[in-house]
């Protein structure tokens, strides 16, 4: 502060030709960075972009990096800075629009790619858990969506690629999901692959700039890379997966069969391909999944090279050995077009 005053350096400028511009304010008790970017707007530069809406701390909206670190201009007390000048930027890594506003657009394309929560098909409305398995996913919903996590990250921040991680921000919206304890989807091949998670190296700095302070990196990003692990490069686990259910797919109050014993769980899906008890153990796809948990499916015949589906017809669940999961995932009829698919009912 100078005089009563706070001075600050606000880059102004549409594209990286852009430059820092010299504002004094009026210093005010409990001032924040918004309310003299706000002063600034009213008195010396009306056309100065600033992108902001609650001025809470909930919305997210108002991100920039102040003296360089990635903040909330709303969040951000002036007098944090005493006997300095503030500076105050737009978030680096992501293409500049003007002033302190960035495009953040690709980060709501990569929201897009991830499946979202999946339950299984028959599973009891309203849905109960633990409060223990509530807690944990409650602190994954805590993100504001302020992207201070994605401006931070060195894998999105130092290259002009984001073509192989998908970021912080949405290693904890996939947490969110795969460890929610009634979601069915397999998320582990997109973190392998697309998502990125391995790039990741731990640095923890996105944890370290959270305004909800949600411990992106322990609770999130290392438990997803150590699922990822192992189902990608345990070879026992990826057996046991074929051999036998998911041991989180155990479900409570599963019908019994006629000898009082429980069936094996089993959790399916509009297209995932079976392998059946009879004789020949032959594939099948899911058509239907009653809400008796029965299951209307179609039995794979093969003609020559033609794969020919014949049905429908409908089974128990235990009459399941193996699901093998979604019809093109696995290659099974994965050039498989309509006409192939015979809905004939007469069999």
């Amino acid at each position: 502060m100078k005089n009563g005053s706070i001075v600050l350096q606000v880059f102004r400028g549409e594209d990286s030709a852009g430059k820092e511009v010299r504002f004094e304010v009026p210093a005010v008790e409990g001032m924040v960075v918004l309310d003299a970017i706000h002063y600034i707007q009213a008195n010396h530069a009306n056309d100065l972009a600033c992108r902001w809406n609650c001025k809470a701390a909930k919305c997210g909206s108002c991100s920039a990096e102040i003296n360089g670190q990635p903040r909330l201009m709303c969040k951000t007390r002036v007098d944090e800075y005493p006997d300095q000048e503030i500076h105050v930027w737009p978030m680096r890594t992501f293409p500049l629009i003007k002033d302190l506003v960035t495009d953040v657009s690709w980060n709501y394309e990569v929201n897009k790619q991830i499946p979202g929560f999946t339950p299984r098909p028959n599973e009891p409305v309203p849905y109960r858990m633990l409060p223990e398995d509530t807690e944990r996913v409650y602190e994954y919903r805590k993100c504001i969506e302020c992207f201070l996590c994605q401006d931070v990250c060195h894998v999105l921040r130092n290259h002009d690629d984001k073509s192989l991680y998908y970021g912080p921000r949405y290693m904890v919206r996939i947490a969110g999901l795969e460890l929610h304890p009634l979601d069915t989807e397999r998320r582990t091949g997109l973190l392998h692959g697309k998502a990125g998670v391995g790039m990741c190296n731990i640095t923890k700095c996105c944890q370290e700039v959270c305004p909800e302070h949600i411990k992106i990196t322990d609770n999130a990003i290392i438990p997803l890379k150590e699922r990822t692990t192992t189902d990608v490069y345990d070879p026992v686990a990826w057996i046991g997966r074929k051999l036998r259910p998911r041991r989180d797919e155990l479900a409570a109050g599963q019908p019994t069969g006629a000898l009082g014993t429980v069936r094996a769980p089993q959790r399916f899906a509009v297209k995932d391909v079976i392998r059946l008890k009879s004789g020949d153990r032959p594939m099948a796809r899911v058509g239907t999944v009653l809400p008796d948990g029965r299951l209307e499916i179609w039995v794979l015949k093969m003609k020559g090279t033609q794969q020919h589906w014949k049905g429908p017809k409908t089974i128990d669940a235990s009459d399941v050995i193996n699901n093998y999961g979604p019809l093109d995932e696995v290659g099974i009829g994965s050039k498989l077009v309509e006409q192939y698919i015979s809905e004939d009912h007469a069999h």
